[in-house]
């Protein structure tokens, strides 16, 4: 009887020790793939983070080009009205001219 109850124990003691190990691999593994999982989120995040500092470099890069054309477009515009304000005034003056030296 003493005989059965040992082996009892023994069997007991390995079953214990195997669960024990069971745990501590499963443990492992489970730590294993959370740190799996952090790195990829990092990585997926670093990514992210490039991939939007790229975006917003060529939207930064867009409006300067944009700025440009909108201060070459206004400039050609202000030359335009310039000259034109420049004719009306030559325009004015020599009808004025005109009507003074005819009135004399």
């Amino acid at each position: 009887m003493e005989d059965i109850i040992n082996q009892i124990i023994q069997v007991d003691s390995v079953a214990f020790e195997n669960n024990k190990k069971n745990e501590e691999a499963l443990f492992m593994k489970k730590q294993e793939y959370e740190n799996n999982i952090i790195n990829y989120r990092n990585e997926k995040i670093a990514l992210a983070k490039k991939d939007a500092e790229i975006i917003y470099e060529n939207v930064e890069t867009n409006l300067e080009r944009e700025k440009k054309l909108q201060e070459e477009k206004l400039k050609r515009i202000s030359i335009e009205m310039e000259k034109r304000f420049t004719q009306v005034e030559n325009d004015v003056i020599q009808q004025i001219f005109n009507k003074l030296f005819v009135l004399e």
